[in-house]
């Protein structure tokens, strides 16, 4: 008697689980319904299967099926290209970081030449300069600037050259802290031993120019 009662206890459990299971699921796939019944009244349009992150993916990691899934989007909130499938993204590594939850698309695996653009008959060389220093910060590849050198309250034109890069530019807008650029060999050893002893100075030209005909 004793064991039929643990037997019909043991199915009424297991019933009763599955039951609760069941339940939790259906209040599950009614909230989502609901949710998605908003978006679509406050958004409109249709929905669309697209790859998102599960978790945020890191520049350099390789994306998998372990890190992305398909998710339902409203069809006018997805950013250009935005993958349809897994097999669009998965082998591929991301350039940079991916937030959880966002829709994978070009934007996070595009290659970005780094490959310095360094003039003809010029080398490249980094030097430490805030904004103060380098036209508040406006500086562009490519721009011209005349180079000075200031040490016990006297400073000296080393030469010109020619804007290579920032690191503003190379983080999409950071503050600037150093600046790449292009000067003649012979011009080198000069620049790298005035920026090790003094503080060096990027001035644009027409600005230096201007000033000289000014203490004229």
């Amino acid at each position: 008697m004793k064991r039929r009662t643990r037997m019909v206890v043991s199915v009424i459990s297991g019933v009763a689980a599955a039951a609760i299971a069941l339940f939790y699921a259906s209040s599950i796939r009614a909230e989502a319904e609901r949710v998605q019944r908003e978006t679509l009244e406050r958004y409109g349009g249709d929905l669309v299967d697209v790859c998102v992150a599960t978790r945020e993916i890191d520049a350099g990691e390789t994306i998998d099926e372990s890190n992305t899934a398909i998710e339902h989007w409203v069809a006018d909130l997805l950013p250009p290209q935005a993958a349809t499938s897994l097999r669009e993204v998965v082998g591929k590594t991301a350039t940079s970081r991916i937030p959880k939850r966002a829709v994978l698309c070009p934007l996070y695996t595009e290659r970005r030449d780094s490959t310095l653009d360094i003039p003809s008959g010029c080398v490249a060389v980094s030097v430490a300069v805030d904004e103060a220093h380098a036209v508040g910060g406006a500086l562009e590849p490519g721009d011209a600037v005349d180079v000075y050198v200031s040490k016990d309250a006297v400073a000296d034109r080393l030469g010109r050259a020619q804007v290579i890069d920032t690191s503003s530019h190379a983080t999409d807008g950071g503050k600037l802290a150093w600046v790449t650029v292009g000067v003649e060999p012979a011009a080198v050893n000069e620049v790298l031993a005035a920026a090790s002893t003094g503080e060096v100075t990027l001035v644009a030209p027409r600005a230096a120019e201007h000033a000289r005909g000014g203490e004229e």
